[in-house]
Parts: structure tokens; sequence; C-alpha cells
């Protein structure tokens, strides 16, 4: 509530529009009722208000992950429909817990950065603005306000970790630890230094931005690097061509290290790495279960969590090397996919008609932009949101977006 009246001034003061999305998941009794009084009190502050219900059913175990990634999914969906940026609530607090698990887990400097104030997500700025404020500021603010707030019962329930690092943390602040204000002040520390490392890598050309087609090439001179460096390095070449999932750990990303070294192919965290003479490509793995989604002509369509497909026909889009290439060539009319190493483009979409005729979409780039019209196109949103040599840390300058929270 907070977050909602402070982003309306804000809004109101910049010449901006917003609103406010509530995401009922559906999990506990009443919580329908809840998520429309959230949305009563919201539009009587005059905020635009939108309930919207998680349709799936919550699973048996994994029900925070489970609700975290439905959230997501309906805000992102809605903030690209838009072309707006999120803005989440996350707070100091919360900062604190994440470098906290993070730390029990053995994460390197990346994790202990906690979250970013800035991060894109699936083609979609996310902006949290209250990192810097603590829980009792930001309850304090709601009551100078006289802003009436929902209590969520998860927040005492013990069997979510984040609940019981919570516990720990208010122990140890309350021993005199000052543990939030610590763990606090290590995430900015980490951050800079990981932001100011990536920003190195890339005005040395060891580390560049996907190119249109969702590959990059790393140069044989990374392997020179300190293993550690290298082993940053080469998570942060996965996180920008990989299917959105799990960050590799440090045994894991020593060994794929080890195996480049050797010249092998290789694959991690949803990446393939193949050597080349000058170096490595890298591209997303298409797996052994190949993500597979419907359009409807006209309409636009999220694919494999990293690309932005429109398709002027109904269609199913794949990758291409899904039923493998074959001799094919039907690429070559489409624009942008002629220079892509074809390694590269087995990790492709291309859209499957109804009579099995394949569409190979023109691709979008920042240079070479196809104007949106009757052919199917594909926009890489990791190679559109990926910043250049001289600010690799994902930091972004967002211009004309409106705000979604």
């Amino acid at each position: 509530m907070a977050l909602a009246l402070h982003a309306q001034r804000f809004a109101a003061t910049h010449g901006g529009t917003h609103r406010s999305i509530v995401i009922d998941h559906g999990i506990r009794p009443g919580s329908d009722a809840e998520a429309a009084r959230v949305v009563t009190r919201l539009e009587a502050c005059g905020i635009s208000a939108r309930r919207i219900p998680v349709q799936s059913p919550a699973p048996s175990t994994g029900i925070q992950e489970w609700a975290r990634m439905r959230r997501y999914e309906h805000l992102l969906a809605e903030a690209r429909r838009d072309r707006a940026c999120l803005v989440v609530g996350q707070h100091a607090g919360d900062q604190a817990e994440t470098v906290m698990m993070r730390l029990a887990r053995g994460s390197g400097l990346a994790g202990l950065a906690g979250m970013r104030p800035v991060t894109m997500r699936e083609g979609v700025p996310v902006i949290r603005p209250l990192l810097g404020a603590g829980r009792a500021a930001i309850i304090a603010s709601c009551h100078r306000h006289a802003i009436a707030t929902e209590a969520d019962p998860s927040n005492a329930d013990h069997r979510f970790e984040r609940v019981r690092r919570r516990g720990e943390i208010a122990a140890m602040d309350a021993a005199g630890m000052e543990a939030s204000s610590g763990l606090s002040r290590l995430a900015d520390a980490a951050s800079a230094i990981d932001r100011a490392l990536l920003r190195q890598l890339g005005l040395a050309g060891m580390l560049e931005g996907p190119e249109a087609a969702g590959h990059l090439v790393l140069p044989l001179a990374v392997l020179q690097m300190p293993p550690v460096i290298l082993a940053r390095l080469l998570a942060s070449a996965i996180g920008l061509v990989a299917i959105p999932g799990y960050i590799p750990g440090r045994d894991a990303l020593a060994r794929l290290a080890m195996r480049l070294r050797d010249k092998r192919p290789s694959t991690l965290g949803g990446a393939r790495f193949n050597p080349l003479r000058e170096g490595w490509l890298v591209t997303a793995e298409i797996g052994r279960r190949p993500p597979r989604c419907r359009v409807r002509a006209g309409d636009e369509a999220l694919f494999a969590g990293s690309w932005l497909i429109t398709s002027p026909v109904d269609a199913v889009i794949r990758y291409l090397g899904e039923a493998g290439s074959g001799s094919r060539s039907g690429w070559k009319e489409s624009r942008g996919w002629s220079g892509i190493p074809s390694l590269a483009r087995r990790s492709l979409p291309v859209l499957e008609t109804l009579d099995g005729t394949v569409l190979y979409p023109h691709l979008i780039s920042q240079d070479q932009p196809v104007a949106r019209g009757a052919e199917a196109q594909a926009e890489c949103l990791r190679h559109t949101n990926a910043p250049d040599a001289s600010g690799i840390d994902g930091q972004q300058s967002f211009s004309r977006r409106r705000l979604c929270f």
C-alpha cells in the first residue's frame, strides 16, 4: 500500500500514468475477499486497480516458489502489453533476508549482491524503489497517511525458510549485532564490486551482450582469467543466453571451465558451449523436452521466456532444432538469419502452421528493426535489453514507460 501511494504521487508529479495489480493466488480461504478489499482501498485512493486470480491449482510442496512464479507470470504479461515498468515492493528487510539465505547456501559475489534496484525480466524493467527503506518506516508511512493494510499469515509460518531467517535476523538485531544493516551493507558492497567487474569484462571485449539471434561468443582469452573471475563470467554468459532457470553453483562452473579448457562441448544451466576456432559459441540449450506454445493469427506470444513472437497465422512455436534443421533452407529468405552459425540456428524459434508449413520469422534487432506488419517476426528480449560494454551490469534507462505495480 505504501508503494502504491508513493508510485501514484511520483506518476502525478512526473506526468506519468500507473495502475496497480492485485494477484489472488487462491491458496487460502478468503483470499478473494482480501484481494477485493485491497482493490477497493486502492481505488478509494484514486489508484486504478485490478484483481487477477491465478487459475492453476497450487502444488502440495514448494508453494511460495509456485506463487512467486505465477505472480510474475501475470505481472510481466500485463507490463509487456502496456509497455510498462513493473514496480515491486521488496524492502530493506527483504534484502537482508535474501542475503542471509544466500550466505547459508555459500553463494558467491553475485548472490550476495541480493536483489538489484533495477533488473530486466522477459523484456520488462523491474524496479524496486523501496530496497533502502526498512519495514518499520514503511508501516509508519501507511499509518501517517491513514492507509489500512492486510496481514499475510504466511509471514508467521516457520515452515518457510524466509520466515525462519527473518526471526534469526530479528534476534541478532535485538542482541545489538545490527544484522539487518550489516547484511544490507554487504549487499551494496557486493553489488558495486560485481557491477564494476562485469563492466570491465565488457570493456575488455570478454563478455558482450547476445546477438539478435540470442547467441554470443566468448573469446579464448577468458581462460587466462583467475578461476573466481572466470566462474563469474561463465555464470553471466549463461544468464545472457539461457532460458531462465537456476544459477549454477561454484563447483559446476569449475567443472565447466575444465571442459572448456579441453575444448569439449558442454552444457550447464540451460546454455550450450561449443568450441570455435576463436573461442566458444554459447547458445540456449533446446533440452530433452523442448517448449512449445500456440499463437493466434495477429497475436503476440512469449516463447521460452526469451522470444517475443508475432504471427500472421495460427501456429505452434517451437525451436528449429527440435525436429532438426534438415536440408530446408527457407530461413535464407528471412531477414536476420544470414550469417548465423548453424549451431545457433538450432535454438531459434520457428512457427509451424496447421498444415505443417514452417515459417522462419524475421529477426528484430536494435540496429535494423523490422516494421511490424503481416510477416512473422521474432524479437530476442535478451538481445533487445542487453547492456552495451560500458553498462554490462544490467542497469538501464527506460523512457516512455508506464508504471505498473
